[in-house]
């Protein structure tokens, strides 16, 4: 599920080489390495994952909470099932950052609806060869 929402999410906004370079083997061996870990939850319709959110301690040392990732698949947008994965992988925490890529302005704009801001923090990050530039939002 996250190769293929990062194909929909990420197309024409990152180089297509990077989006076909995402692998869901590599994508596997990684969730099986971190959902045991918790912080992980998911979205259902009819038993079928649609959704998934994962967060967790800060990775940033200015910050207490951090939202990793939130995808929801395109045929499930729109329903409000990002929203509900936010608000069950944040619960109440106070301080929460979140890494968004600059050009994703669908993202930035799902984020400041629930309340994040982007504090002037940027980093740029290297995936599969390619630079990709991002904005830190803060709740």
């Amino acid at each position: 599920m996250q190769v293929q929402t990062w194909r929909s999410a990420y197309a024409g906004l990152m180089p297509d080489e990077v989006l076909a370079a995402q692998s869901v083997e590599r994508r596997t061996a990684m969730w099986q390495r971190l959902i045991p870990d918790g912080g992980v939850w998911v979205a259902l319709v009819d038993d079928e994952v649609v959704g998934f959110a994962s967060a967790g301690q800060s990775r940033d040392a200015d910050a207490a909470f951090e939202l990793y990732a939130i995808y929801v698949l395109s045929s499930s947008a729109g329903k409000g099932l990002g929203f509900e994965l936010t608000k069950a992988a944040l619960g109440d925490e106070p301080d929460v950052i979140v890494w968004v890529l600059d050009t994703n302005v669908q993202a930035r704009r799902f984020y400041e609806r629930i309340g994040f801001r982007a504090d002037g923090v940027t980093k740029t990050e290297t995936e599969d060869g390619a630079e990709l530039t991002e904005v830190r939002y803060r709740r």
